[in-house]
Order: structure tokens, then C-alpha cells, then sequence
């Protein structure tokens, strides 16, 4: 069956006794959280280990009395059938796919959105509507008050790719400002931090000129916090568009003297790079939240890691 994967993100749906679980769509910042939450919420039940596979083909049975069911993450559907869902229906192991819209794929959405046992979770841009309820869910959850006409300059202004809005949202808990206005809004939208996010900028000096720059700037714990969230904005504009022209139109403005810089650093990034590019987001973060005392080391090895990622 069909899910909206804003009643998993804002807590409304949390099911663990499907069998399988389908994310697809075009938004790939909304399909990664949604992958990363599904895995949270199953490894949460203490029974299942967490196992990553290309494909069906790769799975392979353990033996042994005191095996783990399997969570097996794949994102590719080769060998993926209405038979093969049901001959593993009433086992204990759970299969998660990821991939992206295509014509390959539709059949077997089709077959899954009409099983009990499946879930079929779309991802795609927010709407106006569905950018509302993550905005009252989260100011809500950050204790900060806001008007009518506040809430509408929000949806209006703030990013409709779910991580890019929550990078927004975030930054606005960490300024720890309980009453916020339209204008207020405005230098937050188009505010570079105090200079923070334009170490970015300097992503190709030696890494000793990295470093200096970094220890001078970052000083504490909502600093490195506040890096990450700008640097993690910049990549998933990175990792959204497929070609130049989009990434272009997508610039924000109080960044045109960037321009040229993130042109070129769009440039650099294949498939691969992004793919690598995500998987140092999720593990910092994760890393920042478990591990807060050593914040500035762990912002310091994120942005020596997106270097190379970057150059290489």
C-alpha cells in the first residue's frame, strides 16, 4: 500500500511489521531520510541487523541458532517480482528498496502499492501544503512562536527539498530565538552565518590553509553545527540536479560573487562522488549527535573528507 512519507517523518506512521518497503521518486534529499528512518525504526526492535546488497541475488541464508533477521537495504530491483515477495512474506526478515523513478520500476511499484505486506512510500517536492506541516511540526517541536503571517512568509520562502527546508528550520532552533518575524526571517534566509559557510569557498586551499581558517572561525559546538547545516545545504543543491542549468537556477542570490566557485564544484561531482558525498553527511551526522564533545574534531575531518571527495 501507499504511504505519504511525511507521516513517518513527522511520527504518525510508524510501521515495522511490513515486509517490504519501497522509496522511490524524484527527490532524493526526502528519499534518504525516509531510507534512514525505516532503518532506524527496525533496528530500534533488537532483533535485526542491518545488511547492504545490489540486488535479491546477493542475499545470502545464514545458518546458525542464534542468527539476526536480516534488514537487507538494496537499490537495485533486478530479481525483485510479485513471486519473490511472496515466498519471503511470512519470514522475519525485512527488505527495503531505494531507487529513483523509471520506466523499469513501475510495474513492480504497481504490484507492491496493492499488498498489505508492502509499503510504497513517493517522494517528491513538497507542496505548499505538505511544506506547512513540516514547518508547524518543527516550530512547534523548537518551542519558537509564530504568527499566521510568519508561517505563510515560511512556506513561501523556505526550500521545498525536505533537507534543504530542514537545514533552515535548524538553523533557526540554533539562533535559540523564541519569537521570530517576517524580516528577521529574511536575514536568516539570505544570512552567511558570519562568515562561517565561506570556508567553504576556500574547499580548494592546501589543507593546511583549510585548517588554519577552520580553527580560527569554529570555535564551539553550534559553530561546527552551523557549518555542516550550510555545507549540507550546498550539497544537496549538488546532489538535486542532474545538469548545470538547474544547479544554476537554484544558486541563491546572496551568493552571485559564488557563483563561478559553486559552478565548478557542481562540475566536479558524477554519480559516484554524490553517492560518496551522501554517505559522509549521514555519518557525520550521526557522529555530531552521538558524540557532541567532539564536535570541532569531527567538522574538521567532514570538511577535509568533502575536499577529497570533492578532487578526487
Amino acid at each position: 500500500m501507499k504511504v505519504d512519507p511525511l507521516n513517518l517523518i513527522l511520527g504518525n506512521n510508524k510501521n515495522n511489521k511490513s515486509c517490504f518497503y519501497f522509496i522511490s521518486g524524484n527527490e532524493i534529499t526526502l528519499m534518504e531520510k525516509i531510507k534512514d528512518i525505516l532503518i532506524k525504526n527496525i533496528i530500534d526492535l533488537g532483533s535485526y541487523s542491518l545488511e547492504k546488497i545490489k540486488n535479491v541475488s546477493f542475499k545470502k541464508e545464514d545458518v546458525g541458532l542464534f542468527k539476526k533477521n536480516k534488514l537487507f537495504l538494496m537499490n537495485d530491483i533486478v530479481g525483485l517480482s510479485e513471486d519473490f515477495v511472496e515466498s519471503v512474506k511470512d519470514g522475519k526478515d525485512k527488505y527495503i528498496v531505494i531507487i529513483e523513478n523509471s520506466p523499469k520500476s513501475k510495474s513492480l511499484k504497481n504490484i507492491l502499492s496493492k499488498r498489505s505486506d508492502s509499503l510504497v512510500i513517493d517522494c517528491y517536492e513538497l507542496t505548499k501544503e505538505s511544506k506547512g506541516r513540516v514547518i508547524k511540526k518543527y516550530l512547534n517541536d523548537f518551542n519558537i512562536s509564530f504568527s499566521e503571517q510568519l508561517y505563510w512568509t515560511m512556506v513561501d520562502k523556505l526550500d521545498n527539498r525536505f533537507l534543504l527546508l530542514e537545514g533552515q528550520l535548524i538553523k533557526l532552533q540554533q539562533l535559540n530565538k523564541k519569537n521570530i518575524n517576517p524580516d528577521f526571517l529574511d536575514g536568516i534566509i539570505t544570512n552567511n552565518s558570519h562568515g562561517i559557510e565561506k570556508i567553504l569557498f576556500k574547499i580548494y586551499n592546501k589543507n593546511e590553509e583549510i585548517v588554519d581558517l577552520y580553527n580560527r572561525k569554529i570555535t564551539n559546538y553550534n559553530e561546527v553545527n552551523s557549518l555542516f547545516y550550510s555545507i549540507k545545504q550546498f550539497s544537496y543543491l549538488i546532489i538535486s540536479h542532474k545538469n548545470k542549468g538547474d544547479f544554476e537556477k537554484n544558486i541563491p542570490r546572496y551568493l552571485f560573487k559564488e557563483k563561478g566557485f559553486l559552478l565548478d564544484l557542481f562540475s566536479k561531482f558524477n554519480n559516484d562522488k554524490k553517492k560518496s558525498l551522501l554517505r559522509l553527511i549521514y555519518s557525520t551526522e550521526k557522529s555530531l549527535r552521538h558524540s557532541s564533545g567532539l564536535s570541532l574534531a569531527l567538522g574538521l575531518r567532514f570538511l577535509l573528507k568533502f575536499k577529497k571527495i570533492t578532487i578526487s
